[in-house]
Order: C-alpha cells, then sequence, then structure tokens
C-alpha cells in the first residue's frame, strides 16, 4: 500500500477532493498559526510565542512530506506530536481559560473523518487517539484557571483567546462535520447503487440458471425418451440391453445433478418452499429402501428396515416427494461410504395424539465414520466427506447440504453421531400433523397393458425432435390421432383447422412463439379444450400459478416416462368425457 502511494503523480492526486481538503486546511492552519505567533509577539508573550511555532513547523514539515514525499502516515504523527505539545504548554502558561485545549479537542473531533477511510491507517488512528487524550489529561491536571506566567495577562485578553480559539475550532469542527455527511451521503448512495447492481445481478444469475436447468433437463429428456425407446425394444439383444441400462442409469444420475444444483440455487435464493399433501406414512416408508436393495447387494451389506407399527393408518400433511429425497440421500450416503456391515433405516414414534405425530428418523451405517473435525462441515455446499486411505467417493457434496435445508423448512434438524471406523449415525426428529383428508386412492393404470385405448386427438407441440419422436412413439398406440406443430403459430393454426382436436400439449419454450403467448390464443379459439404444458421447468408454487392463471389445464414436466404421460392424459379423458 504504501508503496503504491510513494508513485502517485502529484496531477493524479490533485484530483483527490481528500487531498484538496487536507491541503486547505494544512494551509488555513499555517495562516491562522502566523496570526497566533503576530499576536504574541506583539503582546510580548515571548514563551508562547516560541510554542506556537511549533504546529507551524509541523504543518509545514507535514505539507512537505503530504506532497511532496507523499506520505500519509508521518505527517499527522508530526501535527498531533507538535500541536498536542504547544497546546499543552499554552494552557499551562496562559491559563485553561484561554481554551487552547480546543485545539487538542479539534484534533480528536477530525481524526476519524480525514483518516477512517483508509485501511492501512486504522492501527496508527488508535495510536492518535491515544497520544491526544494522554495531552488532554496531563492538560487539566497541570494547567492553572487563569495565567499564573503572565502577570499582566488580563483576563479580558484570555476571553477574547478563549473566544478566538473555540470560534477556530468550532469552524473546524464544521468543515469536517460537513466533510463527514458528504462522504457518508455518497457511501449510502454507493451501497444503494450497489445493492440495486446486486439484485440486478441476482435476477440475471437466477434467469440464466433457470435457462440453463431448463436446457439439460431438455438434452437429459431427449436422451432419456431415446433410451426407453430402445429399451422397450423386444429385439435387443442382452449384450446392448445392458449397455442401455447403464446409459438410462447414469442419465437418471445426471437428472438428480441437476435437480440438487437447482434445489441449492432455490434455497440460496429463499425460493424454496414444500408442497405438502395427505399421506399415508406407514406405506410410504415400508417401501422407501427398496431403490437401494440391489446397490446394497452389489457390496454385500445388509439393508435393514424398521418402520414403527403405530404409524399404520396415520394419516400426515407431508411433502412426501421431499422426505424421500432426504431419506433417499442419507441412504445413498451410507451406502456409499460403507465397504462392510450394515446399514439401518428406522421411523420410531416418539408421541401420538390427537392433533400430531412426532416421528424419529434414524440411517444407521458400519462404514468409514467422519473425523470430529470434519462433523460440522458436511452440511456445507459442495463439500464430501474424504479419508486416508480412499480419499474420493464421488459425488458433488450436494445432497446432506440439501437434506438439512429441506429438514430446517420443516422446522427441524439433522443430527449427526459418528466414530472414525465404526460408523456413523444420521438422526432428525420431524413432527408432522394428523389430518382427516382422505389421501388420493391410485387406481390401477390401464397403461399397464399394451391394448389400452385413450378417446383422444391429441396436437403435440414440440419444436425438439427428439422430444417429439419419444412422446409421438409413447402415444400412437393408444390416443385416436395425433398431430404435430413446432411452434406457437403452427399449433394456433392447427386448431383453428381441426376441431377434432380436444387436447394440446404444449411446450412452453419454442421459437417464434412460445407457449406462454400460445395459449391465450388457442383458448380464445376453442375455451373448452385441455392444454397441457409441457416443460423441462421444475414446478414451483409461482410457477403451476402462473400456468394456471394462462389458462393451462394441467403440467407434464420433462423428462417424462410413459406412466407420466397416461397419468396425465386419462384425468383429461375422463374430464372431455363429461363435458361431450
Amino acid at each position: 500500500m504504501s508503496q503504491t502511494l510513494h508513485t502517485l503523480k502529484f496531477k493524479d492526486l490533485k484530483r483527490k477532493t481528500s487531498f484538496k481538503l487536507a491541503l486547505n486546511i494544512y494551509l488555513a492552519a499555517i495562516l491562522f498559526n502566523f496570526y497566533y505567533a503576530f499576536i504574541s509577539f506583539e503582546k510580548g508573550l515571548t514563551a508562547s510565542f516560541f510554542l506556537i511555532l511549533l504546529p507551524l513547523i509541523s504543518f509545514t514539515i507535514s505539507v512537505y512530506a503530504f506532497v511532496i514525499k507523499r506520505n500519509y502516515i508521518i505527517g499527522p504523527y508530526i501535527v498531533f506530536l507538535f500541536l498536542g505539545s504547544a497546546t499543552m504548554g499554552l494552557t499551562y502558561l496562559e491559563g485553561i481559560m484561554s481554551g487552547y485545549y480546543w485545539f487538542q479537542f479539534g484534533l480528536l473531533f477530525s481524526l476519524p473523518y480525514v483518516i477512517r477511510r483508509e485501511v492501512y491507517f486504522k492501527r496508527h488512528t488508535s495510536i492518535l487517539y491515544v497520544i491526544m487524550l494522554l495531552f488532554l489529561v496531563v492538560t487539566f491536571s497541570i494547567s492553572p484557571l487563569y495565567s499564573e506566567y503572565y502577570t499582566d495577562l488580563t483576563k479580558e485578553q484570555i476571553h477574547y483567546r478563549f473566544m478566538l480559539n473555540s470560534a477556530i475550532n468550532f469552524g473546524v469542527m464544521m468543515v469536517f462535520s460537513l466533510q463527514a455527511l458528504s462522504y457518508n451521503k455518497s457511501i449510502i448512495k454507493k451501497i444503494s447503487f450497489d445493492k440495486e447492481n446486486a439484485e440486478s445481478e441476482k435476477d440475471r444469475r437466477t434467469k440464466v440458471l433457470s435457462n440453463l436447468g431448463h436446457e439439460l433437463r431438455t438434452q437429459i429428456n431427449s436422451i432419456n425418451g431415446v433410451t426407453q425407446l430402445i429399451l422397450g425394444n423386444d429385439s435387443l439383444e442382452n449384450k446392448n440391453k445392458r449397455y442401455f441400462e447403464i446409459l438410462d442409469h447414469c442419465n437418471s444420475n445426471m437428472l438428480l445433478l441437476v435437480n440438487d444444483m437447482l434445489d441449492v440455487h432455490k434455497i440460496e435464493s429463499g425460493l424454496f418452499e414444500l408442497s405438502e399433501s395427505p399421506k399415508v406414512l406407514y406405506d410410504f416408508l415400508l417401501k422407501i429402501t427398496i431403490p437401494f436393495i440391489n446397490k446394497a447387494e452389489e457390496k454385500n451389506l445388509v439393508l435393514q428396515s424398521s418402520i414403527d407399527y403405530k404409524l399404520k393408518g396415520v394419516i400426515v400433511n407431508v411433502d412426501e416427494k421431499r422426505i424421500a429425497q432426504v431419506i433417499y440421500n442419507l441412504i445413498s450416503n451410507a451406502i456409499k461410504f460403507t465397504e462392510q456391515g450394515s446399514i439401518t433405516f428406522s421411523a420410531e414414534v416418539i408421541d401420538l395424539n390427537d392433533r400430531q405425530v412426532v416421528i424419529k428418523f434414524v440411517v444407521e451405517d458400519t462404514g468409514i465414520g467422519i473425523a470430529p473435525k470434519n462433523l460440522s462441515k458436511v452440511f456445507e455446499s459442495f463439500h464430501q466427506i474424504k479419508n486416508e486411505k480412499n480419499p474420493v467417493y464421488g459425488g458433488t457434496g450436494l445432497g446432506l447440504s440439501i437434506s438439512q435445508s429441506i429438514i430446517k423448512a420443516m422446522h427441524s434438524e439433522i443430527h449427526i453421531e459418528s466414530v472414525v471406523n465404526q460408523g456413523s449415525r444420521f438422526q432428525f426428529p420431524l413432527a408432522l400433523n394428523l389430518t382427516s383428508l382422505v389421501p388420493e386412492k391410485q387406481e390401477k393404470d390401464v397403461f399397464f397393458t399394451d391394448d389400452f385405448k385413450l378417446n383422444l386427438n391429441i396436437l403435440l407441440v414440440e419444436d425438439n425432435m427428439v422430444s417429439m419422436m419419444y412422446a409421438k412413439k409413447l402415444l400412437e398406440k393408444h390416443v385416436t390421432k395425433i398431430e404435430e406443430a413446432t411452434n406457437g403459430i403452427e399449433a394456433i393454426e392447427k386448431v383453428k383447422q381441426n376441431k377434432a382436436i380436444n387436447l394440446v400439449l404444449l411446450d412452453l419454450e419454442m421459437p417464434k412463439m412460445n407457449g406462454f403467448k400460445a395459449i391465450e390464443h388457442i383458448k380464445k379459439i376453442r375455451p373448452d379444450i385441455s392444454v397441457i404444458a409441457f416443460t423441462a421447468n421444475i414446478p414451483s408454487t409461482e410457477f403451476v400459478s402462473k400456468l394456471d392463471n394462462l389458462g393451462f389445464d394441467d403440467i407434464l414436466s420433462k423428462p417424462f416416462n410413459k406412466e407420466a404421460l397416461f397419468t396425465v392424459l386419462k384425468n383429461h379423458t375422463r374430464e372431455i368425457a363429461n363435458l361431450n
């Protein structure tokens, strides 16, 4: 920092407001000193005259150091020491009522406004404060009220000096006060400007990340579509089928990573939300370890599950998907970090009354464990558990961070107990409200067979040819007719021309005209037609509300499978039949 200051050119330094102000104050101080020296010499106050020369010398040296040597540090020290000594001596000679001590208060008052913005001056500021406070204490300790040194100095002359010193210091304090107000105003303006920029940048990042997530999910949907079509081909050789099963598994993992990335962004942006609905928790928890059975068997691990029988028949309001996400993350981590032994998942009822049930969820393993120094870090985003033997286990380090955020949103917290090389225990209690509402019954799906038929004339509006191909392949055997369009303008023309179309699968992001604009025209032409939003965005409450206000009847998220597609279509088949 000091090297930078010494290399500043004088013409650049002159442009700085602080430099101009400091230079003007120094020059004013020199002029005032000349005046003080003159009146002291004129009145025959020889000792005072020589003392006044001290600050005059200090101001001159300080200006030289400031302008010629570009040194911001030595000047204030010289001024404070010389002026402090001079005012202490003058107060002792002419009495406290002469008011010379005001200069010491003036220095205390001006100090923070002069150098507080210079970070490297922080330590020096404290030192200078201490110096001036010591001068003040000594000054008031040794000085008489009126002069005992100059016997012929009248009270009127002393009072004149008091008024003069007070006026000068009042002026100095006003100058620094105005400077402080101006500086604070500029700081507030800068903070306001930075805040607006930060909000604008946050909005831009949100939009960019949303678009990135949309594009990634669109490509994942394309890979998923082609993979599902190939896997659905009965003539596929077993060897090749294995390759495509691996591709499907990698695609699913990639989708999870994208969703984790978007979840972290929602959490950091304060947009994270829960979506509760009635659920029979016992049935749901009983099946929750099934997806991990094969994974555990591949590592010769025992995967156990223990669900409290008291939960049977208990209906609670809960975000089923988010609870599953947390438990999946914990079990997946337990399997990843366990080489031998077992993993246990349990849900135990702690309290059950007329209003709510309190459940303690536990995932326990016999894995590598976590060192005590790392226990506080495992819930940090992008932090991965490591050990010396196997330092990298893969993954993004987002799972536990997201899981903790979900559980905190449910007014609880995940706790860890762990011993290195013995295992870990993750647990959290949840208080869930009971409800008398009955969960929607899952009807037996007609699309588990290949010969079902839905009385639908579908307009499929999609600009991505792979998504179009996949959706057509799923639909072609099971609906009456399929029409195609690649943008909103084509979709509007198709709806105008073909009155038989009774359902539109409308992609939201398309060239020429997107789905958000196209639906307005479609609904004007055919208010009775069912329009389903076809999107790679992850639906949030705000997003779903926006679609509802625009007139969409339902939403189908990409990537999708046959079951998800026909679950949505089946509901609207009934509605169309009722209208007819």
